[in-house]
């Protein structure tokens, strides 16, 4: 999972607890306040009535409570006296009983009736289709009072059929408001995640730009001293010690081939000598052995030279060079060898120019056409050579008869030193750095070349820029 989409929901998972936390608080508050309002409602009309009654003549309670401000029969009301005697009942207090409760001076019961035996406000009637249940919850409140003639005993009810139809729109409101801030938060999370790790897709994005062969390139430095600009100098400090450990490999290769070249020479010319004098037959054969080795040895040391120069070079002395005379001038130059092998080449060349480095081209198609008599097949093989123009770049193509290259080695066969099968560097010789050679000046020419082997040929494609 992506640092971004974690960010997002661990965000938007404490986003969504702390609203969930916040919003139930919320309603509790929101609850009790209307709760208080209502208990206050009960116990005016509760205190009211005790302070009208004249509690010495029991008949005249009902008048007396008719005339109070508060209209009575609107709520489920019930005087008694310290008996337990129902001293007056209003309409809805004679529907049914609600039973007293010692241990508590207000609580809810739920009765179920008809909404038209209930006090409607003409206000609310519109609302009366929302009701769909005939369970009705009512709000009941205990008052008592003390006086010389006993103890009598106030119990009002209110019926509460849309407060509660108020509270589940709060609550569905509640609940549509959450998944809102939910998904508000996590767009949100989600848009700030990406703007925090931008600079690190940045960074990154530096850090893959940053080759073998473009080790001066570094990670631009912000103006905001924050950890990310500790991070980009400490990787640019790395990328500083890296170029320098290539650098000094690069000239120490380059130094110690150009240092061996002049010694393998005289052993060479030694070794010649040596052979025309006419030696015994024992010892030639041992002198030969001994050149042939130091040839190897000479051809690596060279190879070595070539690709330690063209990778300390990041650039290429362009001018118009002639493909196809390249192509004929090589081919001309393998002539012999071709007919001793018995292998026929083809042809088919186009001429064009490129902007290129003639002596750096000449290199390539060296080791190509090298490489494609090397390793055809040991008698009537046949090269394939095509150039074609395709939307401004020149199309090189060398194919050769041979044995096949299995897949999972096409990938690594420009790597340096690097073998199809070990094998082979007995057989054919050479350093095993052609290949690298190669691709390093179709690199420095700003071209791509790949590889393919199938049905007994073995096919090399270069893309280069065509003259402009």
């Amino acid at each position: 999972m992506r640092i971004r989409t974690k960010f997002t929901l661990w965000i938007s998972l404490v986003s969504l607890s702390t609203t969930i936390v916040a919003a139930f608080f919320v309603y509790i508050e929101l609850l009790e306040e209307p709760y208080k309002l209502i208990d206050r409602e009960l116990y005016e009309v509760a205190g009211a009535a005790l302070n009208v009654v004249d509690f010495s003549h029991p008949a005249e309670i009902g008048g007396r409570l008719q005339k109070l401000d508060y209209h009575i029969n609107r709520y489920w009301f019930k005087m008694i006296d310290s008996n337990g005697k129902a001293l007056f009942s209003s309409p809805l207090a004679r529907l049914f009983d609600i039973p007293r409760r010692s241990d508590k001076g207000k609580f809810f019961i739920r009765q179920k009736i008809s909404l038209a035996q209930l006090w409607i406000d003409p206000g609310d009637l519109d609302e009366l289709n929302e009701v769909t249940d005939d369970v009705v919850n009512f709000r009941v409140v205990t008052v008592s009072r003390d006086t010389p003639s006993g103890t009598f005993t106030v119990m009002i009810a209110k019926p509460l059929l849309f407060f509660d139809i108020e509270l589940q729109e709060l609550r569905s409101s509640v609940a549509w408001g959450i998944c809102v801030a939910v998904v508000l938060v996590f767009l949100a999370s989600y848009f700030l995640a990406g703007r925090m790790l931008r600079p690190i897709s940045t960074i990154n994005h530096h850090i893959r730009m940053i080759r073998e062969q473009s080790l001066d390139r570094r990670i631009p430095l912000g103006d905001s001293r924050d950890e990310l600009h500790v991070l980009s100098t400490s990787l640019n400090m790395m990328f500083d010690r890296l170029q320098y450990s290539f650098t000094q490999q690069k000239e120490f290769i380059g130094n110690a081939a150009h240092e061996l070249k002049s010694p393998l020479t005289i052993l060479m010319l030694g070794h010649e000598e040596l052979l025309a004098g006419d030696p015994p037959e024992k010892v030639r054969q041992e002198l030969e052995k001994q050149l042939n080795t130091m040839r190897r040895l000479s051809r690596l040391v060279r190879d070595l030279l070539d690709i330690s120069r063209l990778e300390q070079g990041e650039t290429c002395h362009r001018q118009p060079v002639r493909l196809d005379q390249l192509i004929g001038q090589v081919v001309e130059d393998y002539q012999e060898m071709l007919q001793a092998r018995r292998i026929s080449v083809e042809i088919d060349t186009a001429a064009a120019s490129l902007a290129g480095d003639p002596e750096q081209l000449l290199r390539l198609l060296i080791n190509l056409i090298d490489n494609a008599i090397k390793y055809n097949l040991a008698a009537d093989g046949r090269i394939v050579i095509r150039t074609e123009k395709n939307n401004g770049q020149m199309v090189l193509t060398i194919a050769n008869t041979g044995l096949s290259i299995p897949a999972a080695d096409l990938p690594r066969i420009f790597d340096q030193f690097y073998r199809v099968e070990k094998s082979r560097s007995q057989a054919y010789g050479g350093s095993g750095l052609g290949l690298t050679i190669v691709k390093r000046i179709v690199e420095l020419h700003g071209g791509s070349i790949e590889a393919a082997s199938h049905d007994g040929w073995i096919t090399f494609t270069i893309v280069l820029p065509e003259m402009s």
